[in-house]
């Protein structure tokens, strides 16, 4: 009986010894390291000097500086690893009267959507992502477009398809964007400088969107 009870203690200790070491023993893609990362990080929040609208980031993706930026109210964070790149952008366009779901049907068009989601204020578009009307491969995008006033707001995201899975904080900041803090105050501050923009000449703003802002060579 004693030589049982010391058996079965001892097969426990060996059990509990393997569970302990095997999750360091088992090889983590750099998926799995971005997606922990991605989990545990702080969220940085980010307010647009121009428009006034607000966004959301991963406290570890770095910021383009402003001096690198050619277009007004246009902010990009990215991820860069030695295997791949992630890429939030976030930006507005105009709007010249079209409808949320004629806007949706023209831009899903253009950007190649796989799949499109209407709602009451907002459309969603994803699919693969294409640069100078060539697809790249492994990498798709997600965009939410957001109407206020005369403007659409969009919150966009450029990532490898091995990381989608690792994404869905990124998805679910994308899903829940509302463009500003305060949305009355925001949509009248942002249609006010676009005016103001459009009297003056304004040079630095972006006319067209077509999704190919994002560059990489990497596999």
């Amino acid at each position: 009986m004693k030589k049982t009870a010391l058996l079965f203690i001892a097969v426990l200790v060996i059990l509990a010894s393997i569970d302990f070491i095997w999750p360091f023993t088992t090889e983590r893609t750099d998926g799995d390291v971005f997606g922990q990362g991605l989990n545990t990080a702080e969220m940085q929040t980010y307010q647009d000097s121009d428009l006034g609208f607000t966004v959301r980031y991963p406290s570890f993706f770095a910021v383009q500086p402003d001096s690198l930026d050619e277009y007004t109210g246009h902010v990009r964070f990215s991820y860069d690893n030695e295997w791949a790149t992630v890429v939030l952008e976030c930006y507005a366009l105009r709007n010249y009267g079209q409808s949320l779901k004629s806007g949706m049907d023209s831009l899903a068009q253009v950007l190649h959507a796989t799949d499109c989601k209407l709602g009451s204020d907002y459309f969603i578009l994803s699919g693969p992502q294409y640069e100078n009307d060539s697809r790249m491969d492994d990498y798709s995008y997600y965009s939410r477009f957001v109407c206020r006033g005369k403007l659409w707001f969009v919150y966009t995201m450029v990532y490898p398809d091995r990381y989608h899975d690792h994404l869905g904080r990124l998805f679910k900041e994308i899903d829940d964007w509302q463009v500003f803090e305060d949305q009355r105050t925001g949509i009248s501050r942002a249609d006010s400088f676009m005016l103001d923009a459009t009297r003056k000449g304004h040079k630095k703003k972006r006319a067209v969107f077509n999704n190919t802002s994002y560059r990489t060579n990497k596999k």
